[in-house]
């Protein structure tokens, strides 16, 4: 069967509600286009609103992150700080609890001069050796240079100063005071 353009011939085809079907499915096929279409717009305005609250989240992550690393290092430089000098204090007090008053007394009695007497004695204890403070009273000026000669030939002596010298004349009717400080190094701390 051919087709022909031929419209007056019989048998007629009434092709108009194919046509009409045509171009309603078309219009529908448009409308479902352009909803699809709104649908896929407001869905990607949507995902990118996401993504800049998910970039945005992210970032305030790492900027917490990075606040919390600080905070932590901080911290334990702070505990470190006081680890330290609670461990000093503890050493310290280890050292006291060490130091034999004896021994120190024993050794001053061998290496001072015998026109010396010792008025004042006062430690300090560093984290490898005491400090000693010493006020002492001697008959003559050469009594201070003698003191000072002995301690510094013996070896649990080092770093030997004179602080102050006081002569007779001064109002110290014993006789000349002087002070000397010292670091008294034990045979257990070289």
């Amino acid at each position: 069967m051919s087709f022909g353009w031929n419209f007056a011939r019989r048998p007629f085809r009434d092709e108009r509600p194919v046509l009409i079907s045509i171009a309603v499915m078309g219009l529908l096929a448009l409308f479902f286009f352009a909803a699809n279409l709104q649908l896929f717009l407001g869905f990607s305005r949507h995902v990118e609103g996401t993504r800049r609250s998910i970039a945005v989240l992210e970032e305030r992550g790492r900027v917490a992150a990075r606040a919390s690393e600080e905070s932590r290092r901080a911290v334990e430089g702070y505990r470190l700080s006081q680890l330290a000098d609670e461990a000093s204090a503890l050493q310290a007090i280890v050292q006291e609890r060490r130091f034999s008053w004896l021994a120190l007394l024993a050794r001053l009695e061998k290496t001072l001069p015998t026109d010396v007497r010792l008025s004042r004695l006062q430690p300090r204890f560093d984290a490898d050796s005491v400090a000693v403070d010493m006020t002492m009273l001697g008959r003559t000026s050469e009594s201070v240079v003698r003191s000072v000669a002995a301690l510094s030939k013996d070896p649990a002596f080092r770093d030997i100063v004179l602080q102050s010298e006081a002569s007779p004349e001064a109002g110290m009717p014993e006789g000349y005071t002087f002070s000397i400080r010292a670091r008294y190094v034990t045979e257990e701390h070289p």
